[in-house]
């Protein structure tokens, strides 16, 4: 086993910089290079790709002396009905978090993935006098849509001071509790958001606290309008372009379920914008489709996810398409919980751990492009542990015999095959992108522990629901696999606080308690030395690894080997939603020779 991941190294080949893949942390403007992960390999920005709905890919870019261009409207392909609401306090989808990207700000954002750097939003500024105290000067000129009930009003301090009250309360406007507003935990931090006036937002902390910029930069911390919440909050569940009102770059002028959108300039915005827009249309599990689409310029990107059509594609197209490989931003893994039986037996559980052979599916499914995970995954590396120690723990072995030969003991020691038949839910966009992935989940699990384990293809929605149940245990014998919610920030600090340590909201979701961890996640949630936070993370991430991934048993994380026509442009390749930056930095270069042909 090699001393760091073999895609890295690839992905270090591929004239794309360590920053890009690794991932860093910025909670107080710390760049990549401030935290040791920048070199072993060549540090050339030449741009790269952003996320689209569910993880596709959506932009590209390649050298362009031109400099930007106004105009053109891209297109992409959609993750089909993956929508879980239109509120986005109130969702944990990443396709609604890409949508909000274009038409919404935050009151800051990450202004550069790779360089570590938030910039600004709804803000145009900040300083902090003390350790808990920010203040926010709101953005000169920031209008909200022209959209009713809010009608292209200025925006001001207590549109921002609303929206963090809103998550910090987690309620309802009728004032009940709402377990779906699921940052709560992450804004506890939170002890006063006023304005002092229009433009200014003043935020008190309950006690220094090193990641407000963090949790204000996440992919789902934008700015609602208060009197489109009290509008549309109780009919968020169903979907309409009508509901989303920002202050972003871009507005939603027509939206349906399965997919399809179209998205255009705001002629109002205050910051740059290049494209005129963009148009989705849902072809995300049709590999055929997609191909023929990308070839005839229907859509400008495209990720193949046969390694044979990759390699097709680049020898038929050499010289007018380019290839940018980036780590996906969604990790695969499940989450179970283990407050009560039958996943509260760590035989039980630690044997479906060990039994997924992550190895054997990242070739079935990727043919070999992608990395084995644990939490965090390899995308924070400077957070989580090397791939190297990774395959010394159980479930990661390479002695496959070992790990095997341990599950089925543990099985045995637990009772397993008193419990019957088991369910493995699946979801349908998963299934539908990599065919035959259930069946490989379920032929491991069978083969090895002998039960009878059934696959049961369902949408994230359902899934959603169950988890919040504590369907996937709690006496009831189910487990699942697919993807889950995307990066939102550089660094996994919070994520880890937020699910694992046993005095959050959120830990009662997967109740698997560890003194250790708390240890951690204690200091983590004070600690403002980023490298002390690394290894604080390497620490909890050793130990969420013993006990069978802690509710959340993560698989791996694929490679995307993304395709675009070489008139497209775009910023850096990141595995985090970008989609913020896109007006900013993605233009059409309309004297690229591939331009000719493109459809209008």
């Amino acid at each position: 086993m090699a001393d760091s991941n073999y895609w890295v190294k690839r992905l270090h080949g591929s004239r794309l910089s360590r920053r890009h893949f690794v991932g860093g942390a910025a909670a107080t403007g710390v760049g990549a290079a401030a935290l040791g992960i920048v070199g072993c390999g060549d540090d050339d920005d030449d741009g790269g790709a952003t996320t689209g709905p569910g993880g596709s890919p959506t932009s590209g870019a390649t050298a362009a002396p031109s400099g930007p261009q106004k105009g053109g409207v891209a297109r992409f392909s959609s993750s089909n009905n993956t929508y879980d609401t239109f509120d986005v306090d109130r969702s944990r989808f990443s396709p609604f978090a890409v949508l909000v990207g274009y038409t919404q700000h935050g009151i800051v954002q990450w202004s550069s993935f790779g360089e570590g750097k938030i910039g600004p939003g709804f803000a145009e500024s900040w300083e902090t006098p003390d350790k808990s105290t920010y203040v926010f000067k709101i953005k000169k000129g920031l209008l909200w849509h022209d959209k009713a009930p809010v009608n292209g009003r200025a925006a001001t301090a207590k549109d921002a001071a609303a929206f963090i009250l809103r998550n910090k309360n987690g309620k309802t406007l009728d004032g009940a509790d709402d377990i779906n507003f699921y940052r709560k935990p992450l804004f506890s931090i939170v002890d006063k958001a006023e304005a002092v006036d229009d433009s200014t937002l003043k935020v008190t902390l309950t006690a220094p606290n090193p990641f407000l910029l963090n949790l204000l930069a996440g992919s789902y911390s934008k700015v609602q309008a208060p009197e489109a919440v009290a509008k549309f909050e109780k009919d968020y569940a169903k979907p309409s372009a009508d509901m989303i009102i920002g202050t972003g770059p871009y507005t939603l002028n027509a939206f349906k379920s399965e997919g399809s959108a179209t998205i255009r300039r705001f002629e109002k915005s205050v910051y740059p914008v290049n494209p005129d827009g963009l148009d989705y249309v849902p072809l995300f599990t049709d590999e055929a489709a997609l191909q023929a689409a990308f070839e005839q310029k229907q859509i400008d990107s495209y990720g193949p996810r046969q390694k044979a059509i990759l390699d097709d594609l680049k020898k038929r197209y050499e010289g007018k398409i380019y290839e940018k490989p980036v780590f996906s931003a969604n990790p695969m893994a499940g989450t179970y919980f283990g407050g009560t039986k039958p996943w509260s037996d760590p035989n039980l559980i630690g044997a479906i751990f060990r039994t997924i052979d992550r190895r054997a599916l990242i070739q079935q499914m990727f043919q070999g492009r992608g990395v084995i995970s644990t939490q965090p995954p390899p995308t924070q590396a400077a957070f989580t542990i090397a791939e190297k120690e990774l395959a010394t723990f159980p479930g990661y072995l390479e002695d496959r015999a070992k790990d095997l030969a341990e599950a089925k003991a543990m099985w045995a020691a637990g009772g397993g095959a008193a419990l019957g038949e088991i369910t493995v839910d699946i979801p349908d966009i998963w299934e539908g992108a990599y065919s035959g992935v259930s069946a490989i989940i379920t032929k491991q699990l069978k083969d090895n522990l002998g039960n009878d384990f059934k696959a049961k293809i369902e949408p994230y929605a359902t899934i959603t629901t169950k988890i919040i149940k504590a369907e996937y245990g709690n006496g009831k014998n189910a487990v699942w696999y697919g993807w889950i919610t995307e990066l939102t920030d550089l660094e996994p600090s919070q994520l880890i606080i937020q699910n694992h340590n046993s005095k959050s909201p959120q830990f009662a979701a997967y109740a698997v308690k560890s003194d250790k961890v708390d240890e951690y996640t204690n200091a983590l949630n004070t600690e403002f030395d980023i490298a002390k936070r690394q290894e604080l993370c390497k620490n909890a991430a050793r130990e969420l690894t013993k006990l069978n991934g802690a509710g959340v048993p993560y698989l791996m994380v694929n490679i995307n080997n993304n395709l675009y026509w070489n008139y497209y442009k775009a910023g850096e390749a990141q595995p985090f939603i970008t989609s913020p930056n896109f007006g900013r930095d993605v233009y059409f270069d309309q004297k690229d020779p591939t331009w000719t042909g493109r459809p209008a």
